[in-house]
């Protein structure tokens, strides 16, 4: 008697990982998941930026949007936001004013002046 024999029932159990069904079901579920994971990424993405922009309007001395959204909800006039800390002055800053540099040329220029002297 040659030959597997039996009946394969297999095909029709429906946990079966073959389906056709089941395998349909696992690829709409996957796209689901991935779908909620690209609007919560893009959630995040978005709060962070609003986090990092009250964060650069309060060090600028701005009023907060968050505050301003808050005004406008109640009805409330909206204050006139002031320019900034240093009176509208948009000059580039200059963080190293004042402090002495090092600089090569003078000093070996001053050193040879100075072993002049010392030898004349």
């Amino acid at each position: 008697m040659g030959g597997h024999g039996g009946l394969n029932i297999l095909l029709q159990k429906r946990w079966n990982v073959y389906n056709y069904e089941n395998r349909e079901k696992v690829r709409r579920d996957e796209e689901q998941a991935a779908r909620d994971k690209q609007i919560k990424r893009e959630e995040v993405r978005k709060h962070n930026a609003e986090l990092r922009l009250e964060r650069l309007r309060t060090a600028k001395g701005l009023t907060p949007l968050v505050k301003a959204k808050a005004k406008k909800e109640k009805g409330e006039k909206e204050e006139e936001e002031p320019e900034l800390k240093n009176s509208g002055d948009n000059r580039h800053i200059n963080l190293l004013e004042g402090i002495k540099i090092f600089d090569p040329v003078r000093e070996t220029e001053k050193r040879k002046e100075l072993l002049g002297e010392r030898e004349g």
